[in-house]
């Protein structure tokens, strides 16, 4: 059984912003959950049993279709307290709701069930009804209407969400923009990430 998340990544000016982020929250608190992962967009992760079903399949899909692009944007400063995933505060870049990035991820959700065998054991750790549904029919439980896209900087544990950091983290504003063209797939064991292959938007 393989994880693998598809991730879109960003331009210089984005990635140093975030970098710049990551850098403040490693020096006033150490090492903490997502600081050293890479800076993207996470589109879905799933549990597959064979990398090369999905190559596959991907490489089969991009010589049917034409090359799509789109612009993403960062629209503000955000935090999820008392992540149950992580069990400290999540500080992150929201991206500005966007219905084609949102029907981006599903498509490519839906195809990839057809095609390929997604593992859904997890299905017993979402007591939600949504997240328990989109679980059983797509193997990732934020999906669509549910997704909030975002560009995580951290999770950090043992401090107050009114801490001074997050309060002028929340304060800060940003106003950028990206053009993508591409996914990109990696494999994930822990916070290490091995890059696999890019496929077109689609």
């Amino acid at each position: 059984m393989y994880k693998i998340a598809a991730f879109i990544k960003f331009n210089k000016k984005i990635e140093n912003k975030i970098l710049y982020q990551k850098k403040k929250v490693k020096d006033l608190f150490g090492d903490q959950t997502y600081l050293n992962h890479p800076v993207h967009l996470t589109l879905f992760t799933l549990k597959i049993k064979k990398i090369s079903e999905l190559k596959i399949f991907y490489k089969k899909l991009e010589s049917k279709k034409k090359t799509k692009s789109l612009t993403i944007s960062l629209s503000s400063a955000d935090i999820f307290i008392n992540d149950p995933l992580t069990g400290g505060h999540t500080i992150f870049y929201k991206i500005k709701k966007n219905k084609v990035l949102n029907s981006i991820q599903i498509n490519h959700l839906r195809k990839i069930n057809k095609k390929i065998k997604v593992l859904k054991d997890d299905l017993y750790l979402f007591k939600d009804l949504t997240l328990k549904k989109n679980y059983k029919d797509y193997g990732f439980p934020f999906v669509d209407k549910i997704w909030l896209p975002h560009i995580t900087i951290a999770s950090i544990k043992n401090i107050k969400p009114q801490h001074k950091f997050i309060r002028d983290f929340l304060k800060t504003k940003i106003s950028l923009k990206c053009i993508i063209d591409e996914i990109r797939f990696y494999k994930i064991i822990k916070d290490k990430h091995t890059f696999l292959f890019k496929t077109e938007i689609i």
